[in-house]
């Protein structure tokens, strides 16, 4: 419990992780300000005409899923020549506040504003558990706390348990600031929006889902530093697996004719844990009313969650089978 707390006392009084939370905050003001200078209230005209317009959309939707719901349960034949979405899940139901394009709109651009939060932390998260090792390595004062405490198991797992505990702390701190002045911004110059209780689940599951991925960039760079003694080694490995695998791979397997070579790379799971289903490729069928997606390769936000977290478990395993081999030698 004593190199917890020291351990815990030590991440929040490093200057790189005061600084860095000092950028993303930074970062959050400049956004929040080009959002709020751009935004306006609707005039009494706009309000009237997004009504008509949703009340339009929103019997096209009903009529949609009322459809779907009757050819799911056996009521009547599919038309031909139309598919139907899984679980008859046609989005959300049209409001007005989705045909109001006046500047900011907190319901209709919560999920936009969420996913860039999503990479702040990402990158934050891995600064922070790259540097909270790496500094250690590089500095002697792992060398020098292992005199005290040889067991190298245990000083690693509670190096590892505070950099991901202090990043999913400071990620809810953050997300919270972030909302409280994305809401602000929209009662001052813009619509919130109405939220139902789904809506609002739906919410608060997507800023656990960005506050994870904080998390996990944490445990990558904690890793990456860890198994290469350095911090610079993390930072030089990121770059170079975006570099070289993200867009290097992507090409090679276009070249080879590898049907959704996406489905091979770490950002689509990424971009499938944070909107729940990443559709890659496919084709779609249109009629007088919509447009469906047929074909194509899915990656749901269960399987995204699997394979990150197995990433970060082999690479977190490295970290300790390379303390440990340095431990027998």
């Amino acid at each position: 419990m004593n190199l917890v707390r020291a351990e815990w006392s030590r991440l929040f009084a490093r200057r790189v992780t005061i600084a860095t939370f000092v950028v993303i905050v930074g970062l959050l003001a400049v956004i929040a300000l080009a959002f709020g200078a751009s935004s306006s209230s609707p005039t009494v005209e706009e309000q009237e005409r997004a009504n008509q317009l949703a009340a339009e959309a929103g019997a096209v939707w009903v009529a949609n899923r009322q459809e779907c719901l009757d050819v799911e349960r056996g009521a009547i034949a599919p038309r031909a020549g139309r598919t139907y979405p899984e679980d008859c899940d046609y989005g959300h139901q049209p409001q007005a506040d989705d045909f109001l394009d006046y500047g900011f709109s907190f319901k209709r651009q919560w999920p936009e504003i969420y996913y860039t939060a999503a990479i702040i932390l990402g990158l934050f998260g891995f600064i922070v558990g790259a540097s909270f090792v790496g500094a250690e390595w590089t500095s002697g004062g792992m060398t020098n706390l292992l005199l005290w405490r040889p067991q190298r198991a245990h000083v690693l797992g509670a190096k590892l348990g505070v950099a991901l505990t202090g990043v999913l702390g400071m990620a809810v701190a953050y997300l919270v600031v972030w909302t409280g002045a994305f809401l602000g911004i929209a009662s001052v110059a813009g619509s919130i929006g109405h939220f139902s209780a789904g809506e609002i689940g739906s919410f608060l599951l997507a800023c656990v889902r960005v506050a994870l991925l904080g998390v996990f960039g944490a445990a990558v760079g904690f890793a990456l530093a860890s198994i290469g003694r350095h911090t610079a080694m993390a930072l030089g490995a990121g770059i170079a697996y975006l570099l070289v695998y993200e867009l290097g791979t992507l090409l090679a397997f276009s070249l080879m004719d590898v049907d959704y070579p996406e489905r091979f790379r770490l950002s689509s799971y990424v971009i499938g844990w944070l909107t729940k289903r990443y559709d890659i490729g496919g084709s779609y069928t249109c009629n007088e009313l919509d447009c469906f997606s047929t074909g194509g390769y899915s990656i749901a936000w269960g399987e995204s969650g699997l394979v990150l977290g197995l990433v970060a478990a082999v690479l977190l395993g490295g970290a300790f089978l390379a303390m440990r081999r340095r431990d027998l030698t």
